[in-house]
């Protein structure tokens, strides 16, 4: 009977202090993985809800963005690749040689790179939001963290201490 009434006990503390955890992509509580899409049957809190919201915003931004900057990459790098180095076309003077030019090219590869780096932010403030609503929804506390900043100050700048 002891051992009944004490494992009852331990389930119960248990299920109180269940911790949620970021695997991969997925959402892990009690054992039992869940998809991204599941997160309200993952969360309790409203604030964390709302986290998790925006990080998922921000993972979808992020996705849209280097999407767009890859194919444009793969796509100007495989016409670089496959154009060839000069082409015989005829004119009315005859035959001619002419070097192909693939300076659009290399700026569409260049543009794209960049558009693919734009969306590093994204990713990172998806992150950034995944933890804190795990961290409100396991109800650890953020720690105190001061910082410097660096401001405005009319015609000069000005240094700050933020706590």
């Amino acid at each position: 009977m002891k051992k009944v009434l004490f494992l009852g006990l331990v389930f119960c503390f248990q299920s109180i202090f269940s911790q949620v955890s970021l695997s991969g992509n997925k959402l892990v509580k009690d054992g039992q993985t869940y998809k991204f899409s599941q997160y309200e049957q993952v969360f309790s809190k409203a604030e964390a809800i709302e986290y998790f919201k925006k990080g998922r915003s921000n993972k979808t931004a992020g996705d849209v963005i280097s999407s767009i900057g890859g194919f444009g990459l793969g796509l100007s790098l495989g016409l670089i690749i496959s154009s060839p180095k000069d082409q015989n076309v005829s004119t009315p003077n005859g035959p001619a040689n002419v070097k192909t030019d693939n300076s659009a090219r290399w700026a569409v590869l260049g543009a794209s790179a960049g558009v693919a780096l734009a969306s590093i932010p994204f990713y990172l403030g998806a992150k950034k939001n995944f933890d804190k609503a795990i961290q409100t929804e396991n109800g650890e506390s953020t720690a105190f963290q001061p910082y410097f900043k660096l401001e405005n100050a009319g015609t000069s700048l000005a240094l700050s201490y933020n706590f």
